[in-house]
């Protein structure tokens, strides 16, 4: 499976895709700054990576960019795609001691460029503009005052609209759509001031039930 092709949908409308600045993590009314790596690992290796950072506002708004690098293939020869995003999350739900879930409503749009040996052979180029849409609902089980293992349950939608530019000047348009769904399990570690680095493992699929594995890196830094 790679990253680049169509993926798509059959669980809860859930998704976690990085707003970068993991207001997920601080407490409501807290202001933060963040940032997230994540891996792309398919059955056959590595597919991909992203790197996203951001500002919540009041640990509710998230708004960020991210760059993603992405193997695939186009015409059947290996390509990678390159795309720059603005994301956004929304974290209309927060847990407390009452209610033990959080909700989280993300987004992005983004612009892309593909690279490979079918474009370079044929001097062409192609670009894509598309964006992401989905929900994640995830949990925070307390270990001790500082360490907290999450849980998550996530889906993501989207779709790239591509064009390509031939030598000749003809203009090709198609469209991709994908749906991952999936979940996660990770550690969460609460320094002394407040920061919180989070380390996790996110599985998900698409339609095919083609997996990949994500691991996770991401730290907040609330602004009081």
């Amino acid at each position: 499976m790679k990253s680049v092709r169509p993926l798509l949908p059959f669980f809860l409308l859930l998704f976690a895709f990085t707003a970068g600045a993991q207001g997920a993590y601080l407490e409501k009314g807290v202001n933060g700054m963040g940032g997230e790596a994540r891996v792309a690992l398919g059955l056959d290796g590595f597919e991909g990576f992203q790197i996203a950072s951001g500002y919540s506002i009041a640990g509710i708004l998230d708004v960020g960019g991210s760059v993603e690098y992405s193997l695939g293939k186009y015409v059947d020869l290996d390509s990678t795609d390159l795309r720059t995003a603005i994301e956004y999350r929304i974290n209309a739900l927060k847990q407390t001691s009452g209610f033990p879930l959080s909700l989280q409503i993300s987004g992005s749009y983004g612009l892309n460029k593909v690279f490979g040996d079918y474009l370079d052979n044929n001097v062409s180029t192609r670009l894509g503009t598309g964006y992401t849409l989905g929900i994640s609902i995830s949990s925070n089980i307390p270990i001790t005052s500082n360490w907290i293992i999450r849980i998550s349950l996530l889906s993501n939608l989207g779709s790239t609209t591509y064009k390509t530019y031939s030598s000749t000047g003809t203009i090709t348009t198609d469209r991709v759509d994908n749906l991952y769904f999936g979940g996660a399990l990770g550690f969460l570690f609460k320094f002394p001031l407040g920061t919180i680095l989070a380390v996790q493992a996110q599985l998900r699929a698409d339609r095919d039930l083609a997996l990949q594995i994500n691991p996770i890196v991401s730290v907040a830094i609330p602004q009081r």
